[in-house]
């Protein structure tokens, strides 16, 4: 999968791996590694900064100038290619300066004149004038202005990234705004020429495949075609953190397929190491990092092609939107590298650690970008500060042409709901247009596609119908729909949607929690149906229920995955008890439901006996899409974003830097879900993105009541008051990562179901 959700971008991404695949096999970046030798006791020299070899075969396909109008030699594509690319090319671990070129590219198009842009951007693209980019803290002076506009600038930069091989350098200047200088061998940018020394001294690089200097100016004149008043610090940042955010999403998918490959093939102790739990965790916890740094990149080259940058129109508006998008990419991309990088090594184990292997080099180049883009905390504290002033990412996306023709057909439909009495005629009424679970397969839904879905939602959302909650019926109906006789789905399936029966789950037991395939219910064939014996435990709802879905084995001969048949009980049957749990809420909505010889008539059985574990496993194949739109966070996240802004200077130490993560995290689940339903009306797989959603919301969602809950002080340790709020958040929420299967148990699946892991061993094998 590419970072993109276009079949465009699966297509440019696979072209550009093809090529790689041939032009840059894992020799061109190793060439830039210092070479050994083995008999001699100092350190080896470093090779001299040179371009590397397939630069100019890079430039001349193009992709310098991806991102860059066609006017000025560029493809005329934008910066969501560009990130496609560049994402590419760091999992390929490409040496050469193409992040500081593309990145001045960026800049003079975002802030340069036409004029500058025609003189400068063509070298640019077609790599004859490869950049460098200098990224800290600090500036060149001016030490005069002369008459005809030029200045006169002195002064030391360093690190610069790609000094030692680059023939211009955009650097800022005192007073604001930047400049570009040359240096090299000649880089003569249209025929200006700088007066003074521009002197660059090569340092030894942390990451061998990008090049880093220092960069001596003195008294070098810059004529005003090479000043760019207009290209201000934070500009730079922001297509700085995207575009390195976009290398990072690539160079942390390489560590994660490379740690899962070896993780299937490394034998220890008689198995796989990927058999074992610690590294599971370890590969799905890198996999829901690595879909969250895509989503924020993706998420950021869009906020900078919606703000007209740089596609050719400059950056329009305050920028607050671009700037924050960027900041929140930063934050997760170049932390979600060290952390792939380093536990890529750690699962390779000794071989991670040669300098055979490369992934120490991916490991350099995550620290490295760090290093250079992302202060401890400041762009955690800025996203915080950011949301706090009120600036919020809107996220929106386009419908195709084809929505409105659907649109003109639903609409009206919709707006007859909108009259109705909500608690009779309403829900009868979108229960008969199948406007209740539109995806489902008619009668009971409309077989709705992803877009029509979406085109729903809008109109509903339009004339405010809400649809109503189906609860655990939401889970029993696709499953009879999918499985059950046409009279089982008449007799449950339509009630259901009218609201005229409710749903329990009776899956779990004292022994078998997240562990179905072990639970010792049994159900004995007895004449016109079965006998059920045995106990469920943490069945929500069960106590107010009318009908359960259950599973219960029926044959206890079978391998204990077939053994098991799926079965709807009547919870009002003879023999059926049902105990409150209460929980440490204080609250009783669990329970535990004892079954004594319950009769489940035939006609109750779904699907042939046996079949039950499969059968508890099926959603429908047109899966429920959605389409998150607005500017908020989640409710639970502008709570604590309000509670800080209460507390003004009275905050605890480290609350900003705790609340950017906080709302990094919640921004990238919103993200996330956008991208299945964009991929999935684009025709591409949406991969991973569900289960990663599941597991890692259950966690924000403790995480944001325990953030609100510190916000309290002492006053949280009192059990009332303003803090209740959130003590009880906090204590309630802890069922998150164990109702459904465990957050460990989700590990387990991400890992086998995703990424291809070995299953657990039988018992005794």
């Amino acid at each position: 999968m590419s970072l993109g959700v276009l079949e465009e971008h699966e297509d440019l991404a696979r072209t550009l791996r093809r090529w790689l695949e041939a032009h840059c096999p894992r020799e061109v970046p190793r060439a830039t590694l210092p070479l050994f030798d083995e008999n001699a006791t100092d350190n080896p020299p470093e090779p001299a900064p040179e371009l590397p070899s397939i630069w100019k075969e890079f430039a001349d396909q193009g992709w310098l100038g991806l991102h860059v109008d066609e006017e000025f030699g560029g493809e005329g594509f934008g910066v969501v290619e560009l990130a496609v690319v560049l994402s590419e090319l760091a999992y390929a671990s490409a040496p050469g300066p193409v992040l500081p070129t593309v990145l001045t590219a960026s800049a003079l198009t975002s802030a340069g004149s036409p004029e500058q842009c025609h003189k400068f951007l063509p070298g640019l693209v077609d790599g004859s004038t490869p950049s460098a980019v200098f990224l800290g803290s600090g500036e060149l002076h001016i030490d005069s202005k002369l008459d005809d506009g030029s200045l006169v600038v002195s002064g030391t930069l360093s690190p610069v990234l790609g000094a030692p091989v680059a023939k211009v350098l955009l650097v800022p200047v005192s007073g604001g705004g930047w400049c570009l200088l040359e240096c090299g061998d000649g880089g003569e940018m249209g025929g200006e020429s700088s007066a003074g020394e521009v002197r660059v001294e090569a340092l030894t690089p942390l990451d061998s495949t990008r090049p880093v200097g220092e960069i001596h100016a003195d008294r070098v004149s810059v004529p005003p075609m090479r000043q760019f008043e207009n290209l201000d610090t934070r500009t730079l940042l922001d297509l700085a953190l995207t575009m390195a955010a976009a290398e990072c999403a690539g160079g942390s998918r390489w560590c994660l397929d490379t740690a899962s490959q070896y993780a299937k093939e490394r034998i220890q102790f008689g198995r796989p190491i990927g058999q074992f739990q610690a590294i599971k965790h370890k590969l799905a916890d890198m996999l829901v990092m690595v879909e969250q740094a895509e989503a924020v990149a993706w998420d950021a080259a869009q906020a900078l092609r919606d703000g007209g940058a740089p596609d050719g129109a400059g950056l329009e508006g305050d920028g607050s939107e671009r700037s924050f998008a960027a900041a929140i990419a930063g934050s997760i991309a170049l932390d979600t590298f060290v952390h792939c990088a380093k536990q890529c090594v750690q699962i390779l184990g000794g071989i991670g650690f040669t300098w055979e292997h490369d992934a120490h080099i991916y490991l350099k180049r995550a620290l490295s970008t760090r290093q250079l883009l992302g202060g401890i905390g400041e762009l955690e504290s800025s996203i915080a500060q950011m949301a706090l002033s009120g600036v919020r990412r809107q996220i929106a996306a386009d419908l195709p042409d084809e929505a409105e023709q659907i649109r003109a057909e639903i609409a009206p439909i919709v707006a007859k709901a909108a009259p109705l009495d909500i608690w009779t005629e309403q829900r009868r009424y979108l229960a008969e247009n199948g406007l209740i679970a539109p995806n489902w397969p008619k009668p009971w839904g409309r077989d709705s596609g992803p877009l029509e879905q979406l085109v729903i939602d809008e109109e509903m959302a339009r004339v405010g119908v809400n649809r109503p909650n189906l609860a655990v019926g939401a889970w029993a109906l696709p499953t009879l729909i999918s499985h059950g006789t046409p009279e089982q789905q008449e007799r449950w399936v339509r009630p259901t949607l009218l609201g005229e029966i409710s749903w329990c789950q009776l899956f779990s037991e004292p022994g078998a929690g997240s562990d179905l395939a072990s639970l010792s219910t049994r159900a004995e064939k007895v004449d016109r149906g079965w006998r059920l014996n045995g106990q469920k435990v943490w069945t929500s709802l069960a106590h107010i229920a009318d009908w359960g879905i259950c599973l219960a084995r029926t044959d206890p001969s079978a391998p204990k995955h077939d053994g098991i048949s799926y079965f709807i009980v009547d919870m009002h049957s003879k023999g059926l008890e049902v105990r409150p749990l209460r929980e440490l809420t204080g609250a009783a909505l669990f329970n535990e439901v004892f079954f004594d010889s319950v009769f489940v008539p035939d006609d109750c059985l779904v699907g042939e006996p046996g079949e039950g574990w499969k059968i508890g496993r099926t959603t429908l194949s047109n899966e429920r899409v959605s389409l998150s739109s607005g500017a908020t966070f989640g409710a639970g996240a502008e709570s604590v974003l309000k509670r800080v802004k209460s507390l003004g200077e009275d905050a605890p130490t480290g609350t900003l830097i705790r609340l950017g993560e906080l709302l990094a995290e919640a921004h990238s689940l919103r993200l996330m879900g956008q991208r299945a339903t964009l991929r999935a009306l684009s025709g591409v797989d949406v991969g991973a993105v569900a289960s990663v959603r599941k597991l890692l919301g259950a966690e924000h969602e403790q995480r944001i009541q325990e953030t609100g809950l510190m916000l309290e002080g002492g006053c949280g340790a009192v059990a009332a008051g303003s803090a209740q709020r959130w003590s009880q958040g906090f204590l309630a929420t802890r069922c998150l990562t164990i109702a459904g299967g465990t957050s460990e148990v989700q590990r387990n699946v991400i890992a086998e179901r995703l990424l291809g892991q070995p299953r657990d061993p039988e018992p005794g094998s």
